[in-house]
């Protein structure tokens, strides 16, 4: 399916000239990412995030002109590469944390960001990263895409809400994905943040408290996106997942 810009725009609530960068965008050549993709943009949750955490930081106050750079852009792509040989275990997540540290070390702006990023990763508890951050494992196998903000100059005033918008957008597309596979994860052994929740009346409220908190979050810069992932997590884990087991 062609993702077009007037998608973005209309159901994800995506700023026009950032809709238009990604559509047009050619698919980075030797990226594990992309690989066998002809196209940038796929409806695929892991697809559709790089437009989506770029407009959210986009209204959350970072200049746009930086948001579209194409040192900032090729960044997320190279540790879309990083990630993707993690994910295929050609290496370990520490090294997966490692390279993309060392990727970004000689070229940060943003030292106050890398500071806190490193205590983050450092699992430090005083991290604000930490206090923000979702309490699934599963969830966390994007995480290392927040290296790219170091390429980005905003200041430590706007840290606490673009953190909040970040989980919150990253969880909830993760839980979209992983609401189906649940059956594909479980016989696979792969990390599953429904599996993680034990598929029990507590695990799921914890899940569907997520997403509110998520989505209630997103709303306040951008109520397109907020409802359409509301529509979407009410077909896929409402419907399909949560409203069966809790009646049984």
């Amino acid at each position: 399916m062609f993702i077009s810009t007037d998608h973005l725009a209309i159901n994800y609530g995506v700023d026009d000239k950032i809709a238009r960068f990604f559509v047009d965008r050619e698919p980075p050549v030797n990226n594990l990412y992309w690989k066998g993709k002809l196209l940038y943009l796929r409806p695929a949750v892991g697809y559709l995030f790089i437009p989506l955490i770029v407009d959210l930081l986009y209204k959350s106050g970072i200049d746009r002109q930086q948001l579209l750079s194409e040192q900032f852009v090729t960044t997320m792509e190279q540790i879309g590469h990083i990630s993707a040989l993690e994910e295929t275990k050609q290496i370990s997540q520490k090294e997966a944390i490692e390279q993309c540290a060392t990727l970004v070390e000689t070229i940060t702006i943003n030292k106050e960001w890398f500071t806190k990023l490193k205590a983050y990763f450092s699992n430090l508890e005083t991290s604000e990263f930490r206090s923000k951050a979702s309490a699934f494992k599963a969830l966390h196998r994007g995480d290392v895409f927040l290296f790219s903000l170091n390429l980005l100059d905003f200041p430590e005033a706007l840290f606490v809400k673009i953190i909040e918008q970040w989980f919150a957008l990253i969880t909830t597309l993760l839980l979209l994905d992983d609401a189906e596979d649940i059956k594909i994860d479980k016989e696979a052994g792969e990390e599953n943040a429904f599996l993680e929740s034990g598929l029990n009346a507590d695990g799921l409220d914890k899940i569907r408290e997520l997403v509110k908190q998520n989505l209630h979050t997103i709303n306040s810069v951008n109520p397109s996106l907020s409802r359409t992932l509301q529509g979407q997590y009410n077909v896929k884990v409402e419907k399909v997942i949560i409203q069966p087991l809790l009646s049984k």
